[in-house]
């Protein structure tokens, strides 16, 4: 703490730094400050996509090797290849690929049971 007494008033070299200390800031400082304050708040965009990736993509990785082993383990017996076995895909022929249940949906198939 600086004691203020009547001593250094006298004092040649506290008058040489009062002297030298400036009284007031540059003009625009203010603005320089605000500006580097909301750039330091305020995360750049691929700072955050960074941050989301790197949150997700595990989690989405994980969840796909589950549902791929899934698949694979209910299909493994049925498929001609692992790689169909982990899709899971139905096999299609000709002829399901032309019944009207896939051309016109499930309002074809409710229309013929009626």
């Amino acid at each position: 703490m600086i004691d203020h007494d009547e001593s250094l008033a006298n004092d040649p070299l506290a008058a040489l730094v009062r002297a030298s200390a400036p009284e007031r800031f540059e003009s625009g400082f203010s603005d320089r400050v605000a500006a580097r304050l909301r750039a330091d708040r305020e995360p750049a965009l691929s700072a955050v996509l960074q941050r989301q990736f790197f949150q997700i993509v595990p989690i989405v990785a994980a969840a796909s090797l589950m549902l791929a082993a899934y698949n694979w383990w209910g299909a493994r017996e049925t498929s001609s290849s692992p790689i169909e076995a982990v899709l899971n895909l139905p096999q299609v022929t000709l002829a399901s690929a032309y019944s009207s249940s896939v051309l016109y949906g499930a309002a074809a198939a409710d229309m013929e049971t009626q």
